[in-house]
């Protein structure tokens, strides 16, 4: 019994050892809209799998350059039309694309502030011309939000109307601040990134259909060193069990998972 015993405690060492061995450092490139959902599932999936997520967040700027300059991932979360460009490019696997998740554009006031009525689009429109000042990330960068609040005061009508009172930040930290500070009355962002109890407040989504939403994908990079554990991960961002985290960060994710 003493001998069977032991080959049990050996065997169960082994097996350890063995998942110790197995568990990677998957190296994740992410753009910010999607990290305050990112990071919760990623602890989830370390806890069940023993792989651990390395973080790298940044604008969908930043994360351009960061593979422009060459650095290594071995998977990356980035908007629907910045993956078919690195799909294009051969940076990513294309087999591996996952679409994750949905955001649209939001309305930020100051904390405390009245919230306007945003519930239609005439009503959008009124409190958008009514506002002493709005803000928003410059829209000439790609695939970052403001190039889609533009978008979407061009598509209302009133963007020729609005832009003796518009600022434009590209920072989106600097952006909040203002609205924070009461030195600007309105921003436009996505709705993910707005955080709330930080001096903000979100007033509500821009209606429809007047909304613009960005899809979120993920994907394995093409030199990545992981390849089946980036995978893996990927895969978990989009199963049902996934949802109410995507939810709870605003995004929303997509309808077959």
């Amino acid at each position: 019994m003493r001998a069977f015993g032991r080959t049990i405690s050996i065997t169960a060492v082994l097996v350890s050892l063995a998942g110790m061995a197995a568990a990677a450092d998957i190296r994740l490139l992410s753009v910010g809209a999607v990290q305050n959902a990112v990071r919760p599932l990623a602890a989830d999936f370390s806890k069940d799998t023993g792989h651990k997520i390395v973080f790298t967040v940044g604008s969908p700027a930043v994360v351009a350059q960061k593979i422009k300059d060459g650095e290594i991932f071995d998977a990356v979360i980035v908007s629907e039309p910045a993956m078919d460009r690195l799909d294009k490019e051969g940076i990513v696997n294309p087999e591996s694309r996952v679409r994750l998740a949905n955001t649209g554009i939001g309305v930020a006031v100051r904390a405390g502030a009245p919230a306007p009525n945003l519930a239609t689009p005439d009503a959008f429109k009124q409190a958008l011309l009514a506002a002493k000042s709005v803000v928003y990330g410059d829209p000439t960068l790609p695939n970052q939000s403001g190039e889609k609040a533009e978008q979407i005061l061009a598509k209302a009508g009133i963007l020729d109307a609005l832009k003796p009172k518009l600022r434009i930040v590209p920072g989106q930290a600097e952006s909040q601040d203002l609205i924070a500070k009461g030195e600007v009355e309105m921003g436009l962002y996505n709705l993910s990134e707005i955080p709330e109890g930080k001096g903000l407040k979100i007033a509500g989504p821009v209606p429809a259909p007047l909304q613009l939403a960005t899809t979120y994908e993920g994907a394995l990079m093409s030199d990545g060193s992981v390849p089946q554990a980036a995978r893996e991960f990927i895969r978990f961002l989009s199963e049902p069990e996934a949802r109410a985290k995507w939810l709870a960060a605003r995004l929303e994710p997509l309808a077959d998972h």
